[in-house]
């Protein structure tokens, strides 16, 4: 009788399998909730020499902005479209550490 019981449930519940399916939602509908900021990207950053060279979008092109660095000079300059901060500590003679901060 038991086994007759758990066989007769496990048929109710493969044969509802089916019905259950259906009530899912269709892949790829749904609402999406965005909670946050959009970003605009960082900038492209390059040195040659003494040259420091920073590329940022300024919403509709690349604007290009060019810093002479002097070694062991403080140097403190801001991004284009004051997207950040670019300042270089100097540890040593000729050796120094830059730190590009975004806001």
């Amino acid at each position: 009788m038991k086994k007759n019981f758990i066989i007769g449930m496990f048929l109710t519940l493969l044969l509802s399998l089916p019905a259950m399916a259906n009530n899912n939602k269709t892949i790829g509908s749904g609402t999406i909730t965005f909670i946050g900021s959009i970003v605009d990207g960082n900038c492209i950053t390059d040195s040659v020499g003494n040259i420091f060279k920073e590329n940022c979008w300024n919403g509709t092109e690349m604007e290009e902005t060019l810093h002479k660095i002097e070694a062991n000079k403080t140097f403190n300059a801001q991004l284009g479209e004051n997207k950040g901060s670019i300042n270089i500590n100097w540890i040593k003679e000729n050796v120094g550490i830059m730190d590009i901060v975004y806001y």
